[in-house]
């Protein structure tokens, strides 16, 4: 492979050498072709106007003719307007064609210089004609073949100046690809070694390109791995180390039915030390008896390969999820292994998942229940009723505005939720969120028959936080304090500063919460009213997402209410979130 790389390297540059070569050669004759016409061209057309000004002196003879064509060293032809020949040094003007179709009399009639290349059908070889533009027209003409017989030695000199330098060329990188091919090679040949593990392989690392970088790569891969194989005895003496990190309870029975290992969190959930454990069998062990089972019925070989199934721990209390696995000793003999694994977390998150598709179908339900019954009604014939229509209509719409609220409370949930609610963390006067939020209100507020106000101190506090984030908790405290205050009450927004931060304060003179309720309220959905919360347009997450963006800020969520009295709702924030 190593030498079909090789050869395959130096196939290339032989040929990119040779193809730059070439095209090099092409372009240079190129140029000495068409400067070698173009001086030429401009030399027949220098004795031509010498020779127009003979003829306009001395008139046109056949003798005058053959004069200027043995000065000029060329054909000349003297041709009428009409093409017709008057006058030719090589041959008879009486015989010839007329002329006036060729290329270069085409152009001299136009009143311009002319030129072309054909073969003469009078003289039979190939000819550059130039013709000039004059009464009668002027040609002069000449063989080229040698002026290709010059172009041609020309060329072969070209080549045998250019063929060293290719072969210089050629040499260098056969030099240069066989250095690399052996230092490939030598490569090849380590990492073989070290794949058969033998880990004395040497190779030396030379120079300072980039194939000595892999070398020195390959070199300190061959000690990490040397290191890696004289450390796995170690590595598996801390075995033990990494089983009581682990978050599940593991215990190991032996073929005797008693307990041979168990690590920490194992030791935590019995409640016992691993002395007092040690030696001890399932029944022994264990409170519930379906654990004590599963261990007998794995000895003798009669569970499954890997069985689980949930317990309730009573002390501590936990949702435990046990699986068995059977496990050899060191003579053979069937144990069992057994994990404990703690899915409280995970239980709860289950419920809480549950509980909250459940309500928000339910959420989801009541509109939609509306929105169908007055839609059926409208279909019913009510369209037409100019007194109904616009009532049911209105249903539509306020039911429709409520479900949109309610996806979008969940979809801004969710992201905070998800984490795809990035912290943005700027510093900002902790006054103006109130100032914004009390301004954003303060219209809607007089609609309701309500009083907003807000509290600020005189001067400036300094607050390094998510300023749209705090935006965002007030504005949805207020909204709640708005929807849950009755026509002549009053709100209040505030802000004070602490000594290790910013309390953000929403008090009003609303109905109140429950005492019993307080706890619950941030819950995804939980209603104290669920009437009355529907009816004041609430989508029953507005506090969970306070919470929630709270946690984010590192802050603290504090509620306080009394039915009747209202309510009071303040968030503590650090002075700048870590």
């Amino acid at each position: 492979m190593i030498q079909s790389l090789f050869t395959r390297l130096v196939l290339l540059s032989t040929a990119v050498l040779l193809i730059f070569a070439a095209g090099a050669g092409v372009m240079l004759d190129g140029f000495l072709t068409k400067l070698a016409y173009d001086q030429l061209i401009e030399e027949l057309e220098s004795k031509a106007k010498i020779a127009e000004e003979v003829i306009k002196s001395e008139g046109v003879s056949q003798g005058l003719v053959k004069r200027m064509s043995e000065a000029a060293g060329a054909r000349v032809t003297i041709v009428d307007m009409d093409g017709t020949v008057i006058a030719d040094s090589k041959y008879e003007a009486a015989k010839m064609d007329n002329h006036a179709n060729r290329p270069e009399l085409v152009s001299a009639a136009k009143g311009v210089s002319g030129h072309s290349e054909r073969v003469s059908p009078t003289l039979g070889e190939e000819m550059l004609y130039v013709a000039i533009p004059s009464d009668p027209m002027l040609r002069l003409a000449v063989g080229l073949d040698y002026v290709k017989d010059a172009l041609w030695q020309v060329r072969k000199r070209i080549l045998l100046a250019s063929l060293p330098a290719v072969l210089i060329a050629l040499s260098l990188a056969y030099a240069i690809f066989r250095s690399l091919s052996r230092r490939f090679n030598a490569m090849r040949e380590f990492t073989l070694r070290l794949s058969a593990k033998e880990y004395d392989a040497e190779l030396i690392p030379s120079g300072k390109d980039e194939m000595s970088d892999l070398e020195r790569g390959l070199v300190s891969l061959r000690d990490e791995l040397k290191g890696q194989m004289e450390t796995l005895d170690a590595e598996s003496r801390r075995l033990r180390l990494l089983v009581d990190g682990l978050p599940d309870g593991v215990l190991v029975f032996d073929a005797d039915g008693r307990l041979a290992v168990a690590n920490n969190f194992a030791v935590e959930l019995l409640r016992l030390s691993p002395e007092e454990m040690h030696g001890l069998t399932a029944p022994q062990l264990f409170r519930n008896p379906e654990i004590a089972a599963g261990v007998g019925e794995h000895l003798s070989g009669n569970g499954g390969d890997l069985e689980g199934f949930r317990v309730n721990w009573p002390e501590p209390v936990r949702e435990i999820e046990v699986h068995f696995r059977p496990v050899p000793d060191e003579e053979g003999r069937r144990g069992v292994l057994v994990v404990l694994r703690d899915i409280s977390k995970e239980a709860h998150l289950e419920r809480v998942r549950s509980d909250f598709i459940s309500n928000m179908a339910h959420e989801v339900r009541t509109p939609l229940t509306a929105i169908r019954g007055a839609a059926e009604t409208l279909l019913d014939n009510a369209m037409s009723d100019a007194k109904i229509a616009p009532r049911f209509l209105d249903t539509i719409r306020r039911h429709t505005i409520r479900l949109e609220n309610i996806l979008s409370d969940i979809s801004e949930l969710s992201r905070i939720e998800g984490r795809g609610a990035p912290v943005n963390i700027v510093s900002f006067d902790a006054r103006a969120p109130v100032e914004e939020v009390a301004a954003l209100f303060n219209a809607e507020a007089q609609n309701r028959g309500l009083t907003l106000t807000s509290s600020l101190p005189d001067k400036p506090i300094s607050l390094v936080s998510d300023e749209e984030k705090v935006d965002s908790i007030l504005i949805n405290l207020v909204q709640n304090a708005l929807r849950y205050t009755h026509e002549g009450g009053s709100i209040e927004v505030s802000v004070k500063q602490r000594e290790r931060g910013v309390v953000y304060t929403v008090s009003d003179t609303g109905i109140g919460i429950p005492e019993e309720a307080v706890s619950r309220v941030t819950e995804r959905f939980y209603r104290v009213d669920p009437g009355r919360s529907r009816a004041q347009g609430g989508t029953g997450l507005g506090l969970a997402i306070v919470n929630h963006l709270v946690t984010l800020l590192d802050g603290k969520l504090a509620i306080k209410s009394r039915v009747g009295e209202g309510t009071t709702v303040s968030v503590e924030l650090p002075s700048e979130v870590a």
